[in-house]
């Protein structure tokens, strides 16, 4: 694989590098934080600001950072990263070659040069290959064959400690992936016990088998705990139906045998990985025909195998299979144990002398030509095949069903299949691999320098508590790298709560990405966002994603770079500060985003309905390849020809120099749409299901505004939902504001997970108001003695307290890790203790 790295000309080798889908816009910046975390900010493997609004980290780190090789992230900086997550991917790989050869070798399976060619089937896996960027996973899925010698020497009557420590080690690297392996457990063990030499001690093994189970859970109950604790409060909000039906055609699996069938259609939902090479298909069915090995046996393993296959298309199965939700893209997550299951059977039943006889010959002639033929006429549909991958398939397996017949038991033999298994592997990774499109090195660097040039400019000019709004983006996690509070966060174990907020709020919302892009004067100001990254004309034209503000048009600035400008928002409040408590009567609605700001900001200020915003006019323009039915409010447009684009212009000139908003519903799509305001494009991302607002104007009294909304390929018709033009009041928004900053807090001492400082609240402003998302981890103490919180427009974070001068204390501990934490250390104790009276 190095080889192969080296030839694509990724880092260090070249001007490419490793990094593709998540792996480029997620875990890196994960990697970074890292770091970031061991040697500089332990309290943020609890929780961080860098993480949205700030969100727990604790089951992030059992999700994205428990592997031991990210040790070796310590040595890297955000610019040479790219390098060493290569260096790990390597290593990973091949960390699982040795482990499956450790397996095999260990249970006598297989001797000699034999031993290699089984076990490179398991990091060269179709699995692998395909998820090698998702190196989260990889750790866990390479401790499986440690695991199963593990548990054969518990079978093997030598003891549960080894099977213990190794389901620790899979428990956490990732909890997700230990699941899969779960419940393959509860199949293997019986399969086991099928064999005669369990027959008069079941009993005992079976009791080993659930202690040490028991035991490992328990052992890593400070870490799954709180984890089960977060995906209570995000991803199990979300329910999958449990009908039963087959999510897709189960016999589109014997195209997976061809090698290269990836490509990035089908990493978002294709079939499942699990190649392997020909050796091993053919030997899998020396297994299942040998009578080596007695029928029940054969059968139960077959038995396995239908219920891995059937998991993998079959909803119900795949639901439990992936903890009872649809996995988002990297459709199969567990075929890894498909494959592995595979070459364990090949490995244990194969002999250098067997040879296939007349019915199994012609049964995998009759096989090869079928699944040859039938791929070649699947080309057409199939994007992910082509003629090359067909023929090495097809020559591939002649070969070695060749040489399987006409070769003798000798090292030409081994040689010969040796040969093609590896050439085998190695094609079907290239034109894997080959089918995904990689950051080249100039374009990462671009971004990542960026991020940090920003993040030293506002740390030179302030080191008071803030938040930085990215109107130029690199990735959602970019608070990871650039090591600053954040708006944006992509993760698989997001807060619904903090979904909720951002919806509340006229922000992009999803179930694993939250993205502040679409502010306003108040919820910049409110939140503490008191810088704001505006892009340059030369981002916009690099294809840097950016968002328009003309609210920071004529703000201070701070500095800049060759694509980027960082502004102030001089009203931007710091983490806390006092308000009225009329912010928690205030009723909020999802659909009305501007509305609950001004809601918001009027509750705080202690007013209870003065009026901030305000409806203005717009109109059409000009309609270009387009007709439209109604009006712009609730109105549609439909191309007329649907080959070239459609162009809506809308026009408004503003009666104000206040900034204005275009509200835009939640039913109208923007994916295929773009974006331009007086002739300069702009990105605005998916909504999904929730209502943003777009910043138009600012000091543009009198001065006529031009927006272009074009539809694309594939967007032949709009509905434009909620279309309608805003003004705010910004005078009384200033004067609200200056209100709530007479009261915020001076911190003493603050970190990731602790904020201590005093505040002065008066009886107008007797609420404790924070930008810091509802959790119930969060705890309070006020002049000493612990107090509720409360929430605020759906998610925000605040304290009432008596009118007085006050010590607030703000700490943060995930839900249940205290009682998982306990757990782990009485099972430790219990463990030591037990050992220490057996000694005695």
């Amino acid at each position: 694989m190095t080889f192969y790295f080296a030839g694509r000309e990724m880092m260090p080798f070249g001007s490419s590098t490793i990094l593709t889908v998540d792996l480029g816009q997620q875990y890196l910046d994960y990697f970074v934080q890292f770091k970031h975390t061991l040697l500089s900010d332990p309290s943020s493997f609890f929780y961080s600001f860098s993480s949205g609004l700030g969100g727990n980290m604790l089951g992030e780190w059992s999700y994205y950072l428990m592997s031991p090789f990210n040790l070796i992230f310590l040595l890297a900086t955000p610019k040479s990263i790219p390098a060493w997550i290569l260096l790990v991917t390597v290593l990973k790989l091949g960390f699982a070659g040795f482990s499956m050869a450790w397996l095999i070798k260990k249970m006598n399976w297989q001797q000699g040069y034999w031993i290699t060619i089984f076990a490179i089937n398991y990091p060269l896996s179709a699995w692998f290959i395909a998820n090698d960027l998702n190196l989260l996973w990889l750790d866990t899925a390479a401790l499986l064959p440690l695991l199963i010698l593990a548990l054969e020497r518990l079978l093997a009557g030598k003891g549960w400690g080894a099977f213990t420590l190794a389901l620790v080690g899979v428990i956490l690297t990732n909890y997700y992936i230990a699941w899969m392996i779960g419940l393959f457990l509860l199949m293997y063990l019986p399969w086991r016990f099928l064999d005669p030499m369990t027959k008069h001690h079941r009993g005992h093994l079976l009791f080993n088998f659930i202690k040490g189970g028991l035991v490992s859970v328990l052992l890593t109950a400070w870490l799954w705990l709180p984890t089960y604790a977060q995906l209570k409060a995000g991803k199990t909000t979300h329910n999958s139906s449990w009908s039963l039906h087959f999510d897709n055609n189960p016999l589109l699996l014997f195209l997976k045998l061809i090698p290269g069938s990836f490509d990035f259609d089908q990493l978002k939902f294709g079939q499942a990985n699990f190649l392997v090479a020909p050796i091993v298909i053919i030997a899998l069915w020396g297994y299942f025909t040998s009578k080596k090995f007695k029928w029940t046996e054969r059968t139960f393993a077959f038995l396995i195998v239908a219920i891995l296959f059937l998991a993998t298309c079959f909803a119900p199965l795949t639901l439990l299979f992936h903890g009872g939700q649809y996995p988002v893209w990297y459709p199969a997550r567990f075929s890894f144990i498909i494959s592995f299951f595979f070459i364990l059977l090949a490995a244990k039943s194969y002999h250098v002398e067997w040879k296939p006889g007349i019915f199994t010959r012609i049964l995998f002639l009759a096989a090869i030509v079928v699944i040859t033929c039938w791929s070649a006429n699947k080309i057409s549909t199939a994007a992910y095949l082509d003629r090359f991958e067909i023929l090495g398939f097809l020559f591939a397996y002649l070969l070695t069903l060749l040489f399987l017949i006409i070769l003798p038991a000798n090292v030409i033999k081994t040689f010969f299949l040796g040969a093609i298994t590896v050439a085998f592997l190695i094609f079907n990774a290239s034109k894997t691999l080959d089918h995904l499109s990689y950051l080249t090195k100039d374009s990462y660097e671009s971004g990542a320098n960026r991020v940090l040039a920003i993040k030293s400019a506002a740390s030179k000019h302030d080191q008071s508590w803030y938040r930085i709004n990215e109107g130029l983006t690199r990735t959602s996690n970019d608070g990871f790298l650039g090591n600053f509070s954040s708006g944006n966060h992509f993760s698989s174990l997001l807060s619904s709560q903090n979904s909720f907020l951002y919806q509340n709020l006229g922000q992009i919302h999803g179930d694993s990405r939250i993205f502040y892009s679409n502010g306003s004067t108040i919820t910049d100001s409110l939140l503490g966002f008191k810088y704001f990254v505006q892009a340059k004309s030369t981002a916009v034209q690099s294809g840097a994603q950016s968002t328009v503000r003309t609210d920071y048009q004529q703000a201070p600035t701070v500095s800049q770079g060759s694509d980027w400008i960082l502004k102030e928002n001089t009203s931007a409040l710091g983490l806390a500060y006092a308000g009225s408590t009329k912010a928690l009567t205030m009723k909020y609605s999802s659909n009305y985003p501007l509305t609950n700001q001004e809601l918001l900001l009027n509750g705080l200020a202690g007013h209870s309905n003065k009026n901030i915003i305000g409806l203005a006019d717009m109109s059409v323009k000009s309609l270009d390849n387009l007709t439209m039915t109604g009006k712009i409010f609730a109105g549609t447009v439909a191309k007329i020809n649907n080959s070239n684009p459609g162009v809506l212009t809308l026009t408004f000139t503003p009666i104000t120099n206040d900034p204005y908003y275009l509200k835009i519903g939640s039913y109208f799509d923007l994916d295929n749409v773009n974006f331009s305001l007086n002739g300069k494009s702009f990105t605005q991302s998916n909504a999904g299901n929730n209502t943003v607002a777009l910043n138009v104007a600012r000091n543009q009294k009198g001065i006529p505004q031009t927006l272009t909304i074009t539809l694309l390929d594939g967007a032949s018709s709009r509905f434009l939902d909620g279309f309608s033009l805003y003004s705010y009041n910004q005078d009384v928004i200033d004067q609200d504001l200056k209100t709530l900053h007479q009261h915020q807090i001076k911190m003493t001492k603050s970190n990731s997970r602790k904020i201590e400082g005093t505040i002065t609240t008066t009886t107008d402003q007797s609420l404790i108001m924070t930008s810091i998302p509802s959790d119930p981890g969060w705890h309070a103490k006020v002049d000493g003695k612990r107090v509720k919180t409360v929430s605020v427009a759906g998610g925000l974070l605040a304290v009432k307290t008596k009118p007085g001068h006050h010590h607030l204390v703000l700490t943060y501990t995930p839900p249940l890790f205290t009682l998982g934490f306990s757990i782990s250390i009485l099972t430790v104790t219990s463990l030591v203790l037990t050992w220490y009276f057996k000694k005695k």
